[in-house]
């Protein structure tokens, strides 16, 4: 993409005179593309060097993700529009005139002005990977090779869909546990920065001798009051190291992700939603053509939990060996035997993509099931935590009164 100055004579006679972003090299063809608007170009001069410093500034923008919701939303309407024989520019243009989304509305504009200069829409559409991943720039690919264009719009759409379900019942399945643990620290920080300090001057007044249990709890409501703010920083900042680090450092997630998949109910919650993510992909993509291999360095970059990752690595390695595709995945050790043998028997009977459909489907099934009775799940877990430690909590607290109600009896 290059800046053109130009002035032109407007089909209504005016004279108008600017800047513009056009897909073009040569100044001729920047004319030309004027031009088809319906105007007589005066002139038209490529902008220099520093021009074009100059202008990329005012131009930059952080660029934000799109977010999935919305690409499945946008795929499926250009996929009906080009269905229904609107051409692939008119389609684009129709979207981004009634997108309410000025950065999205620039991408698109962005890219009609490629295709118009000669791009196909995958070439264009790499250009802003935030748009469209990986996945759905193979789709459109093999949607322009093989002239159904429209139809794998569609099955990216779908594609989406399913993988947002999959990963929105995921948060929702982590929700709940999380919510309680937060809930109930904050609720031990009350008690040792509220409660405590009552009772304990209560104890003072009443010159009672203390166990050892309650001397704890004291000293620990007696840091809780003195740092209570440093002790709330030092929590934020953890948190915060904790998901930068998981964000930034393969060792530090895959160290976090092998926890996970070592703690009952969450192991649950991420082998359902990783089996399901990994199978939705790999059927997708050999349904639509893309070899093993190349399947399988997809599925790779697209997988966010890092021992899948590495497992299927694994089994790519083993495929190239010339391993069988259900005997690399068993090789790996973290499939259960159910998929590797649906995976055989696709294999077999070359019907791989369906079984593979089926078994993110039965997947996906099963992390609805564990969103619906997660509550139920960690709610014992729950109470025996909860239960223990305002047991020694109210135990230290109320040892002393008891002391105290016996002597005044005698």
């Amino acid at each position: 993409m290059n800046h053109f100055r130009y002035k032109i004579i407007e089909p209504n006679g005016l004279v108008s005179s600017g800047v513009i972003k056009l897909p073009y090299q040569e100044e001729d063809s920047a004319l030309a593309h004027l031009e088809r608007q319906g105007g007589t170009a005066l002139y038209v001069r490529k902008v220099g060097a520093l021009g074009r410093v100059l202008l990329g500034i005012t131009d930059f923008r952080i660029k934000k993700g799109i977010e999935r919701p919305f690409q499945a939303e946008f795929l499926a309407n250009m996929s009906l529009m080009l269905s229904s024989g609107v051409t692939l520019t008119a389609a684009l243009e129709e979207i981004a005139e009634s997108s309410e989304r000025a950065d999205f509305k620039h991408d698109i504009k962005d890219m009609i002005m490629m295709i118009q200069g000669g791009a196909t829409f995958s070439e264009a559409a790499e250009n802003y990977p935030h748009i469209f991943t990986k996945t759905v720039l193979h789709l459109i690919r093999i949607g322009e090779e093989t002239g159904r264009l429209d139809r794998t719009l569609m099955d990216a759409s779908e594609h989406l869909k399913r993988i947002q379900n999959i990963i929105s019942d995921t948060k929702q399945a982590l929700m709940y546990p999380t919510f309680v643990f937060i809930a109930m620290g904050g609720g031990m920080i009350f008690w040792f920065y509220y409660v405590v300090p009552k009772i304990v001057g209560l104890f003072q007044e009443m010159d009672v001798s203390l166990p050892r249990i309650t001397v704890m709890l004291i000293q620990v409501s007696e840091f809780v009051q003195a740092y209570l703010l440093e002790i709330l920083l030092v929590v934020v900042l953890l948190a915060i190291f904790m998901v930068s680090a998981y964000r930034k450092s393969r060792k530090m997630k895959k160290a976090a992700d092998s926890l996970a998949l070592r703690i009952p109910v969450l192991k649950s919650i991420v082998n359902a939603s990783s089996l399901a993510f990994v199978t939705e992909y790999f059927s997708l993509l050999l349904n639509v053509g893309i070899d093993i291999m190349q399947s399988m360095n997809i599925l790779r970059e697209s997988v966010a939990n890092e021992v899948y990752r590495e497992k299927l690595v694994e089994v790519k390695a083993a495929i190239g060996r010339g391993e069988g595709i259900s005997g690399a995945f068993k090789r790996a050790r973290i499939f259960p035997p159910f998929v590797v043998r649906m995976i055989n028997v696709g294999e077999q009977s070359g019907t791989l993509p369906e079984q593979l459909s089926r078994i993110a489907e039965d997947y996906r099934h099963k992390l609805s099931v564990l969103v619906s009775t997660i509550g139920k799940l960690i709610e014992p877990v729950v109470l025996v935590v909860a239960g223990v430690i305002f047991a020694i909590i109210v135990g230290g607290l109320f040892l002393p009164i008891y002391d105290l109600i016996g002597k005044i009896s005698r």
